[in-house]
């Protein structure tokens, strides 16, 4: 009878290939889109927890500070007096790009994640070492641990343990080779520094003539430990011990990826984004939801296409059980059909998850145990409501009305009404967000930075290279450069803040040492003052308007920038305010001091427009008389800044390829729904084409009604997209506006759509034969 049954649910499919096809496709394409957000839903939860023991692994912060930057002493101090603590180990970062170099073979690699820390790093994160001289990985004072990836790209195929590697500020030998961190964690590491040796420490700070290494630092509990009980002993008695802080508490290593708070200018660790996910797993609901919706319309309207069948089975015996296993099976079969073939869909997929999330989804990177239960479940409220929903619509006509073949419309049918609007809202509502969304990154992509960062290019220079100037004059004597400038920091890395000097309102200012002609070569405009002289070196600077506004100075004549050093700077100019961050961050002041004879570490050029790539070998061949042994890297401003909105850029396709699923689903079901109405109203189509009704007729009575149901899913669509939008923008410190027209556009194009889908089947029943819907009166 089972088999029967199935027989007849794909005979069922086949007769209505095309409607058949809609359903399954709709629900495969649905499917596929959900899958994958669940999938990187659940990587994103899943990120540090591939490390054995990530459950007990906490790190320590000051919990009065709000910061993670400890003192260096302070690990020693937990594995010494805190027995609960199985092993500890710093953490002292620095994510600054460097060139690390073999002398031997002059090869050459750029590291960019560095870490200080000590042995027990491997313990506490259970990192595999590959090989090592001794049996600890930093047997030696200056010992240095690569990752394999380095050793591959440094040394070849050649033993790297006891070679010597070089920066320009330490010289390490190479004691041991580890494993490669997995992609999913949320620190990085290429390098390894013994931390016991001062001079591999990353930072240092000083207040008041105490120095300190800040340092993060990370805990192994024992496995009875519990972490508040704990952090309630240390802070009891850590005082005793001449530490910087007396407020300590941990954070568990799970939390910190997908934590909002930054714990300071140490925290290096990879952010992600809580808000995000929400919003990701907000549209896998709809999907669902709208792929649904239009199973059910779809379902209805086959139920209702073969009413005669379903009176005849009722007038034999069949009661609701029999109807529903009939319906349980067809729904099961089609949903089983479409979820194979999403399987498919998303194994296909899954090497372009860095194009739509920012990041490749690997399986190992998913709980597939907590993910599986969840998936099944919704599976089954699926079927469950499309096998229910039809037989309970259907099996309140009257048995006449089967065999009659007639298709009694109750009421206003208020259920589909609802079911199209909400389809519509959320297709209305998530164009207005996308073209929001575009509008933003345009705007901030094409602000005024407040200088010119078309053809201007900056080079890293090494900060021990002592030939700076002449580098410079070489470079500048080039045709095709038209100004150069060097500078420590520049607009997009500010390295160096100093205080006010202001008593009792004391805030920071960013500090760019720069040479004479920094404003020609930047574009900056001068607004107030002079540029500097050749004697202001050593004595003035020029400050930004938001710094001279956060002074509160109506002019500059006889002010000093008061940072500290004897005498001051005297400020002879103001310059317009340029951005120095992106622009989630709001305007700060802004210092350009004149120094002489210091190093600088980037030296800034204004190309000509040309030929880029034969300007840049130019570069390349003046670079290499001066620095032989150094690769000369460099960047141009304006792909600085642009990087800058990467993660905005990849959101905004995501949400446009999750938004077209949703916008497909909804004209399926939209054309479910006119299929429905032109099947209610077959003979009143008839009836009326006969009495002389026009085909414009026809078509106007059949879409008026989705007209009024856009409208209606616009008044509502419109507040929700404002809201959310609204919340999103609040990241930026300049935004766009929140334009009246983008809302009525996305209903524009809603109605635009909703016709379009309409019209191919409202033409149908418009221009179909009378004769053929009154024939069986």
């Amino acid at each position: 009878m089972l088999r029967f049954k199935i027989k007849l649910a794909f005979r069922n499919l086949l007769k209505n290939k095309l409607y058949s096809s809609l359903i399954i496709g709709g629900f495969a394409i649905g499917f596929t889109a959900s899958i994958l957000i669940a999938l990187y839903y659940s990587a994103e939860h899943n990120v540090d927890k591939h490390f054995a023991r990530h459950e007990k692994i906490y790190r320590l912060y000051d919990a009065k500070k709000n910061e993670s930057g400890l003192d260096y002493k302070i690990n020693a101090v937990i594995a010494e007096h805190y027995p609960d603590v199985e092993t500890a180990c710093p953490l002292g970062f620095s994510y600054f790009p460097i060139t690390l170099k073999d002398p031997e073979t002059r090869n050459y690699t750029r590291v960019e994640y560095i870490v200080s820390t000590n042995d027990n790093f491997f313990d506490v994160f259970s990192i595999p070492v590959l090989s090592s001289l001794e049996e600890k990985p930093f047997s030696q004072l200056n010992s240095a641990v690569i990752t394999e990836s380095v050793a591959k790209k440094l040394f070849g195929d050649e033993n790297p343990l006891g070679r010597t590697i070089k920066e320009e500020f330490f010289t390490a030998t190479v004691t041991a080779v580890m494993q490669d961190l997995p992609e999913n964690s949320s620190f990085k590491a290429e390098l390894l520094l013994n931390s016991e040796n001062e001079d591999f420490q990353m930072a240092q700070a000083c207040n008041k003539g105490v120095c300190i290494f800040p340092t993060e630092h990370f805990l192994l509990l024992k496995n009875d430990i519990d972490p508040d009980d704990f952090s309630d002993k240390m802070n009891a008695s850590i005082g005793q011990f001449n530490t910087t802080t007396d407020s300590l508490a941990l954070q568990s290593l799970s939390d910190i990826y997908l934590s909002p708070t930054k714990l300071g200018w140490t925290d290096e660790h990879t952010k992600g984004n809580s808000k995000m996910l929400f919003i990701f797993m907000a549209i896998a609901i709809l999907i669902i939801l709208l792929s649904s919706i239009n199973y059910l319309n779809y379902t209805v309207s086959m139920q209702c296409a073969k009413m005669k069948e379903i009176g005849i089975n009722k007038t034999n015996g069949a009661g609701k059980p029999h109807l529903l296993v009939d319906s349980l099976i067809e729904v099961t079969l089609g949903i089983f059909i479409a979820l194979t073939i999403s399987i498919v869909l998303v194994s296909l997929l899954l090497p372009t998850t860095e194009t739509l999330f920012g990041r490749e989804i690997q399986l190992s990177d998913v709980n597939l145990q907590h993910l599986l239960p969840v998936f099944l479940g919704t599976i089954a409220c699926i079927i469950l409501l499309n096998s229910l929903a039809p037989i309970y619509i259907l099996s309140q006509f009257n048995i006449v009305d089967f065999l009659q073949g007639g298709r009694k419309r109750n009421g206003k049918q208020i259920g589909k009404q609802l079911m199209l609007t909400f389809q519509l809202t959320v297709s209305i509502a998530l164009i207005a967000v996308v073209m929001l969304i575009f509008k933003q990154l345009q705007y901030v992509k094409h602000y005024d930075l407040g200088f010119n960062e078309e053809h201007l290019v900056r080079i890293e220079l090494p900060w021990l290279f002592e030939n700076q100037m002449a580098l410079r004059n070489e470079i500048s004597d080039l045709s095709f450069v038209s100004g150069s400038a060097l500078s420590n920091g520049y607009p997009g890395n500010i390295n160096m803040s100093m205080g006010s000097g202001v008593e009792d309102d004391e805030f920071m200012v960013n500090c760019i040492y720069v040479t004479e002609n920094f404003l020609k070569t930047m574009g900056v405009q001068l607004l107030d003052g002079r540029n500097f002289l050749a004697g202001d070196k050593g004595k003035s600077c020029l400050m930004n308007e938001a710094a001279v506004k956060r002074y509160g100075w109506e002019n500059i004549d006889g002010k000093k920038f008061k940072n500290g050093r004897e005498g001051g700077y005297n400020v002879v100019g103001t310059v317009t305010n340029f951005n120095v961050e992106s622009l989630h961050s709001s305007l700060s002041p802004v210092a350009l001091i004149y120094e002489s004879d210091r190093e600088y570490n980037t030296l800034s050029l204004r190309l000509n427009p040309g030929n880029i790539g034969q300007q840049i070998n130019e570069l390349r061949k003046v670079w290499k008389t001066m620095l032989p042994d150094d690769p000369m890297e460099f960047t141009f401003y304006d792909d600085q800044f642009q990087a800058m909105y990467i993660k905005e850029d990849k959101l905004s396709k995501s949400i446009s390829f999750f938004s077209f699923i949703a916008i497909v689903l909804t004209c399926m079901g939209i054309l479910g729904q006119i299929f429905l109405i032109s099947l209610n109203r077959t003979k009143e189509i008839g009836v009326r084409k006969v009495n002389g009704a026009t085909v414009s007729e026809i078509l106007f009575l059949l879409n008026k009604d989705f007209v009024l149901w856009v409208i209606v899913a616009v008044v509502i669509a419109t507040p929700i997209a404002w809201y959310a939008m609204h919340k999103w923008l609040e990241n930026f410190a300049y935004k766009t506006n929140l334009s009246w027209w983008i809302f009525a556009l996305a209903g524009v194009l809603a109605l635009g759509i909703a016709l379009l889908t309409v019209s191919w089947q409202s033409w149908r029943a418009a221009t179909r034969n009378p004769v053929e819907a009154l024939r069986y009166e």
